[in-house]
């Protein structure tokens, strides 16, 4: 594993021993660090390691208060001047792992107003912001054609699948369970919006074309599965993890 990787390990270790400054000096490290190193990492900076300084928070105060300073003081770049759409996503994780979704909405609220093209690029991190906080009208706007969306998001699952059958590993299952969930929640997101404005009908094109468009039975019945029962593919991952622990547990 490289220096980041260990860094944030070492973070955890840190909190797990109530060494909390310690582990908040190596969170802001990896965070403004990690991906000069690591550029691999990046998806585990904006998940995993953010879940783990809320964690941090609930004990040490004064970390959730340094998330909140690097939220602030990345927002103020936003918009004097320094704006990108990785900034954005920047933004809009930290808010998501602090549950401030308000905020995340009124920053693109001024993107919308003062950036339009940079807003445009921001859409799709800021949509779950402005459906929780029922901006479903601004939302909209950023979802000039759904089927065509959704195709899109179907046309990357399906080729996922075929990349899995391809290499005949059963290894990727935790990935391809996550990958379905993500699917689930995208599609979802859309449906709400039109369904909040009034295009039921549209909605229903959605919801069929979000099924039809996948390839495989089986996953169409993985997709329908957490369609009827949101949370059903969280289950099947935890499930798949306990069975592949059960034979160390054993032995």
């Amino acid at each position: 594993m490289g220096q980041a990787h260990d860094i944030l390990d070492r973070a955890r270790k840190a909190r797990e021993e109530k060494r909390f400054e310690d582990a908040l000096r190596d969170h802001l490290w990896f965070h403004e660090n990690a991906l000069n190193v690591e550029p691999a990492m990046a998806g585990v900076r904006l998940s995993f390691a953010l879940r783990d300084w809320i964690y941090l928070g609930e004990q040490f105060p004064l970390a959730r208060r340094a998330l909140q300073g690097l939220r602030d003081r990345d927002t103020a770049r936003m918009l004097n001047g320094g704006a990108t759409v990785q900034l954005f996503h920047d933004i809009s994780a930290i808010n998501s792992a602090l549950g401030d979704e308000r905020a995340t909405q009124e920053l693109f609220t001024q993107l919308d107003i003062q950036m339009p093209d940079l807003a445009r690029q921001c859409a799709d991190f800021a949509l779950p912001a402005l459906v929780a906080t029922e901006d479903f009208a601004l939302a909209r706007r950023y979802i000039p054609q759904p089927l065509e969306r959704v195709g899109t998001l179907a046309q990357r699952l399906n080729a996922y699948v075929t990349e899995l059958a391809k290499s005949g590993s059963t290894a990727s299952a935790p990935a391809l369970l996550a990958y379905v969930l993500n699917y689930a929640k995208e599609v979802r997101l859309v449906l709400e919006v039109l369904r909040r404005q009034g295009d039921d009908e549209e909605a229903a094109a959605v919801s069929a074309a979000a099924l039809d468009q996948l390839e495989s039975p089986a996953l169409r019945d993985a997709v329908q599965r957490e369609f009827d029962n949101p949370g059903a593919t969280i289950a099947a991952m935890v499930n798949h993890a306990r069975g592949n622990a059960a034979p160390a547990q054993e032995q």
